[in-house]
């Protein structure tokens, strides 16, 4: 952080963009919007992500690969991956 910027209230440093943290730390603070956020885009990858390795689908002979198109898996995988790497990373 940048110790030139010292801002009335919470915010983002205009120089680089990473938030800005108080300077005195109190016990009665309301909670960190950002570990909020970051903790709700972990929960949501979390659900939406694929391994191939499940336990599931090993012990139950992988039912998806018999009902869907062997051509529409990668792309199906692409689309559950795409909001994990770029929006929940």
């Amino acid at each position: 952080m940048h110790p030139e910027i010292v801002p009335a209230g919470p915010g983002t440093c205009p120089i680089c963009g990473m938030a800005l943290e108080p300077r005195e730390i109190s016990i009665l603070d309301a909670p960190n919007p950002e570990l909020v956020d970051m903790s709700r885009r972990f929960w949501v990858s979390l659900t939406i992500h694929r391994d191939d390795e499940r336990p599931a689908d090993v012990l139950l002979g992988r039912p998806l690969d018999r009902l869907l198109p062997a051509a529409a898996t990668p792309w199906i995988q692409l689309v559950l991956a795409s909001p994990v790497v770029l929006w929940g990373g």
